[in-house]
């Protein structure tokens, strides 16, 4: 056998030239064109969730929507505004904030107290979810107030109106009594034109210590004015400490 014969033949191999490798296909989203498809479908998507946002805005806001009002005429005890009987409070309304017996509480000429400049008394509120906030903060703000209770609050509307004053009171100084308490927010839980319910968010500064309280009261339209639920044995106000004020609108002096 050969040299030749024994190696086996050689042969050569074709050049890149010859032979040229195969083109691979190629990705659509991978190409200039693509990327400019995947980016325009973003900023369409953006753009889509921003509408249904500002058409969510533009009827509702995120503490519900505006107060709707009847055609009634007020029962209010000095004739204040009109008379809503669903909606919310929606945008926190404007107020002059003004002291009274050692609490900063908040006044308006829409929504009361109506007779505060004639009789110097927090008393008359509209009947609405701004008028109802109004007669819960001017509540609030002199409940958590030690200084008020020097006069007994005629606040409470109901049968066991006494007994509820006499429970709040132990209740009230017992928790505030060492503290200056000033109204930091609230929180809308429940209107209907008759009966409503609302978390005050109040904040207490004892020296260098400072904490927050949520005080839900229980209200009921009667005699012509907002007044804390007193039909029931049970006392309409519940105390609950708080650790910020994340949910609540904001509400102070």
């Amino acid at each position: 056998m050969t040299k030749r014969e024994s190696t086996g033949s050689t042969r050569r191999q074709p050049t890149s030239s010859e032979n040229p490798p195969q083109a691979q296909e190629s990705n659509f989203w991978t190409t200039g064109k693509g990327v400019l498809t995947i980016i325009g479908i973003a900023v369409a998507a953006t753009v889509v969730v921003m509408a249904l946002i500002f058409s969510t805005l533009d009827r509702d806001n995120e503490f519900g929507q505006p107060a709707v009002y009847t055609d009634e005429q007020t029962d209010s005890v000095c004739g204040l505004g009109g008379v809503a009987r669903e909606g919310s409070i929606a945008d926190t309304p404007d107020a002059e904030w003004i002291e009274y017996r050692g609490a900063w509480l908040p006044t308006s000429e829409t929504y009361g107290p109506g007779l505060y400049d004639t009789e110097g008394e927090f008393r008359c509120f509209e009947r609405s979810p701004r008028g109802m906030l109004f007669a819960a903060s001017a509540y609030t703000g002199q409940l958590t107030n030690p200084s008020y209770w020097e006069a007994e609050p005629e606040i409470f509307a109901g049968q066991y109106a006494a007994e509820h004053q006499e429970e709040a009171t132990e209740l009230f100084t017992t928790v505030f009594s060492e503290a200056d308490t000033a109204l930091g927010g609230f929180r809308l839980v429940h209107y209907d034109g008759e009966t409503a319910q609302i978390d005050m968010a109040v904040t207490s500064f004892d020296g260098s210590e400072t904490s927050r309280t949520s005080v839900v009261l229980d209200l009921v339209w009667a005699d012509g004015d907002w007044h804390i639920d007193a039909t029931e044995p049970e006392l309409g106000i519940t105390l609950t400490p708080l650790s910020d004020l994340i949910g609540y609108q904001h509400w102070s002096a």
